[in-house]
């Protein structure tokens, strides 16, 4: 006797005949054999019992507050930027997110300056 027939005799408590039966029909089925047609009505009950139904999420999108520091923080370093007279001029100076970035031209080269404030513990 088989090792797998003994091991399927022993746990679904089934005869020899009813174990190498279950066999041939799983190879069977493995193969693309249907040894269990269903009817359309059986096809269509269990269609509808699979389907999932269709939902839709509508996103909606957090209005952030605005963050006053580091708005003011920003108009300081802007005002750093434009105050002081240097040897090379700062041009095209530019706010380009009134609570992270400003983009300008030093020497010919341009730099960004970009403000985070990490969270703490």
């Amino acid at each position: 006797m088989d090792e797998r027939i003994a091991h399927l005799m022993k746990t679904l408590d089934l005869t020899e005949e009813e174990a190498r039966e279950m066999l041939a029909t799983d190879e069977a089925i493995d193969h693309g054999a249907d040894p269990f047609p269903q009817t359309a009505e059986q096809k269509k009950a269990s269609k509808e019992v699979r389907s999932t139904g269709t939902r839709t999420y509508t996103f909606t999108k957090r209005e952030r507050k605005p963050d006053e520091d580091k708005r003011e923080l920003i108009d300081l370093l802007l005002y750093a930027l434009g105050f002081y007279e240097t040897p090379h001029e700062i041009s095209d100076i530019t706010k380009t997110n009134p609570e992270r970035q400003i983009d300008f031209v030093y020497n010919n080269r341009h730099f960004r300056i970009v403000l985070s404030a990490p969270r703490t513990g």
